[in-house]
């Protein structure tokens, strides 16, 4: 549990720039493809267009799902690739940072998982402050689970952080805690949505988004007053509105966030081109 400020001065005087990037799948072996996608070229694609086109972000939030074989020297190296970026970044747990997935021959509903302990790099119950604005990173992972879970402690913290503020704020976490119509998707998602929706209850008006990765896709809704928003993944795109595990033909995509002086927010989203 930490907090920091952004700059000041900021580099955009009359808002705070954001970008998201999401389910990198990074292997060991750079042989090794996810849904036939060679994760670390289409990553390298995606921080150029960062580079290009949000040169003068504040933040890169990175939500999840970064390694596709988590181990301490494999989150040194991407890590040290962010470092290298230039921006300012926070990284979050996926259910890939803290679950090895075994029998990856098998059907994904018949594959194994088995828990580990999430990098202690990967930040939970974060947040930064500009003059403005509060943003705030919550680790939804769950060891051994696809599925997420907010455990009670993140559930207070995230209470006290609203109550004892008077910004407006964006939450950043992987799991959604609501549906995007995909049955097996929305079987993973929060596994407390509940909790947490009764949790923020009396803050929604505070709230000016929340943005989550997990879903390899593009969806936006509004929920109890609340803009909610997925982000592309760096890697391979899931098909939206399947009841079953499809690949869309889409490439990877980030997120952009722009967080305004006067309270109120833009966010879209940029994709590369095919790889």
């Amino acid at each position: 549990m930490a907090s920091q400020l952004l700059p000041t001065p900021s580099k955009n005087p009359d808002f705070v720039q954001i970008v998201q990037i999401s389910d990198l799948h990074l292997f060991d072996n750079p042989h090794e493809r996810y849904n036939g996608i060679d994760t670390k070229a289409s990553l390298d694609k995606v921080m150029a267009l960062v580079q290009k086109d949000f040169s003068h972000a504040d933040l890169l939030a990175v939500t999840g799902d970064l390694l596709q074989n988590p181990n301490e020297q494999n989150y040194t190296e991407i890590f040290d690739y962010f470092d290298k970026c230039g921006l300012p970044y926070v990284a979050i747990a996926g259910n890939h940072d803290v679950t090895m997935e075994l029998d990856a021959h098998l059907p994904f509903f018949q594959r194994r998982h088995v828990g580990l302990k999430a990098d202690n790099r990967l930040k939970n119950c974060y947040k930064i402050d500009s003059d403005v604005w509060q943003i705030i990173f919550l680790d939804s992972s769950h060891q051994g689970h696809i599925s997420g879970f907010f455990n009670q402690n993140t559930l207070d913290w995230l209470a006290n952080t609203l109550q004892n503020s008077n910004k407006p704020c964006v939450i950043f976490c992987h799991h959604p805690m609501f549906k995007v119509n995909s049955a097996w998707i929305d079987h993973h998602r929060l596994k407390n949505a509940d909790d947490f929706w009764q949790t923020v209850a009396p803050f929604c008006n505070k709230i000016q988004g929340i943005f989550v990765g997990h879903v390899h896709q593009d969806f936006s809704s509004v929920i109890d007053g609340v803009p909610v928003s997925t982000c592309p993944a760096t890697s391979a795109q899931f098909k939206p509105l399947c009841d079953d595990y499809a690949i869309d033909d889409v490439p990877a995509g980030l997120r952009w966030i722009t967080l305004y002086n006067n309270g109120t927010l833009e966010t879209g989203v940029k994709r590369i081109d095919a790889m």
